[in-house]
Parts: structure tokens; sequence; C-alpha cells
């Protein structure tokens, strides 16, 4: 069994700040960044016992989150700038997990909640429906055929994941209570409900859909007021519309290919 992982910092059980736990910058981010590749290993130790032969992890927060020596040797790594679509998919992969993640910007009681940048990303729509990050990467491994079988972060996140792929599992390692706060149990306590949702996701990897988005594809993307100037300028990029002054529209026939003009 083919085993694919995206990561990220911000869902991570004892990560509570932007500033402190997700920059470089921060005081704990070294901190973080051991705590995310301890989530990883615990999902790869659960697929390895249900019968994994290959798994790819991919590097998903921005400033990089996954510790390279401290990650089960028993995996590969994608990671640095700029990671290109589709991140290492292809068709073959049986399963994908989501280790470390958080719900779409605005969301009620979701911890450190964003989409894509928590300064720069007001909104972002799929085919007219509100797209996050979970939403985001489902809609890529759907496209090669890979469902998207767990989903670990704060609750706010799982219940997302949970409106996308019915059946799959979800394993919440913290619960928000703003935007800054959230209670979380502790690492040790996280890898050990990690590693048993990643055994019990594969268990069940056949019985769960991938996420799959229709064509013509049509995704919209609302800019911060600070960040407006980011909507005029990829407004120029060929296949890309302005609609207001801090929103593009793209439409194309491919997913890839819509999300490729928004990024690249």
């Amino acid at each position: 069994m083919r085993v694919w992982i995206m990561t990220d910092l911000e869902g991570v059980a004892g990560v509570f700040s932007f500033d402190e736990h997700t920059n470089p910058k921060g005081r704990w981010y070294d901190l973080s960044r051991k705590l995310l590749t301890q989530e990883v290993n615990a999902a790869v130790e659960g697929a390895l016992e249900q019968g994994a032969r290959e798994i790819l992890v991919v590097d998903g927060h921005g400033w990089g989150g996954v510790n390279i020596e401290e990650l089960n040797p028993e995996v590969r790594l994608l990671s640095g700038r700029p990671l290109l679509l589709p991140w290492g998919l292809e068709r073959g992969f049986e399963a994908a997990f989501i280790i470390g993640q958080h719900a779409m910007a605005g969301v009620e009681n979701a911890h450190l909640s964003h989409t894509e940048s928590h300064t720069a990303i007001q909104n972002v729509w799929i085919n007219g429906v509100k797209a996050g990050e979970i939403a985001i990467v489902a809609a890529v491994a759907g496209y090669f055929d890979v469902p998207l079988v767990l989903v670990t972060g704060d609750k706010a996140a799982c219940l997302e994941a949970e409106s996308l792929a019915p059946g799959l599992e979800t394993v919440a390692v913290k619960e928000g209570l703003s935007h800054g706060a959230a209670v979380s149990v502790t690492p040790a306590k996280a890898r050990i409900m990690i590693k048993e949702g990643a055994k019990n996701a594969l268990v069940k990897a056949k019985n769960i859909l991938p996420y799959k988005v229709k064509k013509p594809v049509e995704l919209v993307v609302e800019f911060t007021e600070e960040s407006k100037s980011s909507a005029e300028m990829l407004s120029r990029r060929p296949g890309v519309k302005r609609i207001d002054t801090r929103t593009i529209k793209i439409e194309e026939n491919d997913l890839l290919e819509a999300l490729k003009r928004w990024w690249m």
C-alpha cells in the first residue's frame, strides 16, 4: 500500500501561537517542528503496522515544519519551496493523510484558522463552495483518485474534513476556545491517538470515496484589504479575471490548471 501524507503545523498538539510556535523567529518554533515530526512518525508507525510499504511525507508548512533528522527512516520527504503541484501525488497512491491541520479562515472556535495565508487570503471558493486547505488537498488527491482517509488537528478542522469525506478517520488533538487559544491533549497522548487513527483509516480506506471537483472548475480567491495588490498582480496572468479590488476568478476545465494559475 502506498500512502501520501500532507503536513501542517498549526493543528499540532501543543502548538498555540502563530508568532511563537509557527514562525521561525518564534521562541517555540524548533519545539513545534519536533512535535509535528513526532505526530507524523506516529501516523507512519500506524500505517506501517497496517501494511503500508511506501510513504511519501510532504512538508506543507510555509516555512517548513518537518525535521528530517527525526523523521521515521522508512519514509521519503518532499520539502523546499516552491512546493509545486501536485505535491508528489500521482495515481497509484491508495490513501492520503493530513497531519497537523487547521480549519479554514473564518470558522468559529477554530484555533489558528486560515486559508493558505493568515494575512493575505480572506476566502476561497471552488465551484461556489467555500474551501479551506483541507478541501484543496482533498481535491488534488481526488484528482488522482486517491481518497483522503485521515485528518488530524483541532476539532474544527476535523469537523470540516468530515463534511467533505464522510467516513474518513479524524483525530482531534485540541479544541479551540478562540482563534488564539485552545485546550490541547499532551503530545504523548496525541501520538497514541494518531497512531491508532492511522491504523483505523487504512482499514476502511477502500470504503472511502475520493473527493472529486466537478468540471468545469471555477476558483474564486478573495484577498484581504492589506493584500489587494495581489489581486491586481494575478489579474495580469492569462485566464485570471479580476472581479473587484480584492477578488479574482479563474475558470478552467482542469482543477490543477486552475490552482496553478493562482499559485504559480
